[in-house]
């Protein structure tokens, strides 16, 4: 029976051991320049001005954001009177606004002219 124990202790780890080797194998990096696409500069070229148009978009966010917070502040302000479902609704100079406070949601249409 000490054979048998033997033998099954030497398979897992002569198992433990080449499961090592391919975990290192699969977990290698390739070094960047052997993985780098023959036409990286228009790639490159491509990212970098995503980044400036997510830049410019985040930056726009922003602004909107604390637009909306200002309208919200404003008519909450004006105390208007809400339809039976909460919307504030009016019209001016042919501009819709809709309110839905609990959402914290604004609309805006303009008239076509």
């Amino acid at each position: 029976m000490a054979v048998k124990k033997k033998k099954a202790v030497k398979k897992k780890a002569e198992a433990k051991t080449g499961k090592e080797k391919d975990d290192k194998e699969k977990g290698k990096q390739l070094d960047l320049i052997d993985v780098t696409p023959e036409e990286a500069k228009p790639i490159v070229q491509a990212a970098r001005l995503y980044k400036v148009y997510q830049s410019a978009r985040l930056k726009a966010l922003k602004k909107e954001v604390e637009q909306k917070q200002l309208i919200l502040d404003l008519v909450k302000k004006s105390n208007m009177q809400r339809l039976k479902n909460g919307v504030i609704r009016f019209e001016h100079d042919g501009t819709r606004i809709t309110v839905t406070p609990q959402d914290d949601k604004i609309t805006v249409k303009e008239e076509k002219q």
